[in-house]
């Protein structure tokens, strides 16, 4: 009895550890589609019902529009390797009644690129209105496309996304406040699919991670001096949502690049539009990033000055400005720091706002 019930145990063990697996290899991607979680010389049973409604009817199977013996309204087929497929079902009449998608997941890294400062997937936002954008690159040697895009938060939330084309996503956060702190991050999980295998890509952050505002307008205000702005994009008002801008004037000749070269580079920290010098020959190049916020800055954006002005007289000008402190009743929110609630009453034009951490 003893050498019986070893033996049954020792089947038993074997069956589990065997190269075909049924137990939690499978699970559902969203309606009519199943994900199995294939390893390397491993198949795994997998069964698939056509529907309750039809119970004891003579039901028959195509896969990939081939047909199967199997009949039945329950029936288990194996996925060999990654070889998924498309199983549909139909009545004794040939009519069509339902399917299911089976794909294969795999562990490698091989639909879309990996890039050193983005990862995988780039998101980022222009603002705190709660939407954001998240895009990817191709491998040249795929030729695939989205299968299911999944955002959450722990607890619960309320986060829709749409894919805008074969590189790109918007989604938006419905319950997400600009003037609340965020406790916990977005997941984002995006399933990508090539023929019948499938990749999942994850990405974890906050809102205030990913601002990234857009490029700060320029415009000439006489010949010797230009204004910049907040970005019309950018979240209001912006003495709760203040701007950080680098500014910096360069002379590049062949190209335009406003990181072409660093000579005369200088940072300068204000707010909302100011008054620059700008000398003739130099291009003036501004960029912004959220005051409080270690994020990313924007685009640079770029004025040619064509007036005569002494260089070493712009600098002068530049290191002239007096920064000055804010005014006004300040709140605790995102990023550890201090934003303003009310702006302040009056500020002088023209001068500097020093940084308030």
């Amino acid at each position: 009895m003893f050498f019986l019930l070893l033996s049954t145990l020792l089947f038993l063990q074997s069956s589990a550890d065997g190269s075909i697996k049924t137990e939690e290899s499978y699970w559902t991607l969203k309606p009519n589609v199943l994900v199995v979680n294939v390893n390397v010389g491993e198949d795994v049973n997998v069964p698939l019902i056509c529907g309750e409604a039809y119970e004891g009817e003579n039901i028959t199977w195509t896969r990939n529009d081939e047909n199967l013996e199997a009949q039945g309204n329950r029936i288990v087929v194996t996925v060999e390797g990654w070889m998924g497929g498309n199983y549909s079902c139909f009545n004794s009449e040939g009519s069509y009644l339902n399917h299911t998608l089976v794909l294969a997941q795999w562990t490698f890294r091989k639909f879309i690129k990996n890039t050193p400062k983005k990862g995988y997937i780039d998101c980022s936002t222009n603002n705190y209105g709660g939407s954001f954008k998240c895009d990817w690159t191709w491998d040249a040697n795929r030729n695939g496309h989205v299968a299911h895009i999944k955002a959450t938060r722990p607890g619960g939330s309320n986060i829709s996304c749409s894919l805008d084309s074969s590189r790109n996503i918007t989604c938006l956060d419905h319950d997400y406040c600009p003037y609340a702190e965020e406790v916990e991050r977005i997941n984002l999980t995006i399933y990508f699919r090539s023929s019948f295998v499938v990749e999942s890509y994850n990405t974890k952050f906050y809102i205030m991670d990913i601002v990234r505002p857009d490029m700060v307008p320029i415009s000439r205000i006489n010949k010797t001096s230009v204004e910049v702005k907040y970005p019309h994009s950018w979240s209001t008002p912006s003495s709760y949502f203040p701007l950080m801008f680098q500014v910096k004037e360069i002379r590049c000749r062949k190209h335009d690049n406003c990181d072409c070269s660093k000579p005369y580079s200088q940072e300068i920290f204000f707010t909302q539009s100011h008054q620059l010098p700008v000398t003739k020959g130099m291009t003036v190049c501004v960029r912004a990033r959220d005051e409080f916020c270690n994020s990313s800055w924007g685009d640079w954006n770029q004025y040619k000055c064509t007036n005569r002005k002494n260089n070493k007289q712009r600098r002068r000008d530049l290191k002239s400005h007096i920064r000055l402190p804010k005014t006004g009743i300040t709140v605790t929110s995102q990023c550890g720091a201090k934003r303003l609630a009310i702006p302040p009453m009056s500020t002088e034009f023209g001068h500097q706002i020093k940084r308030t951490t």
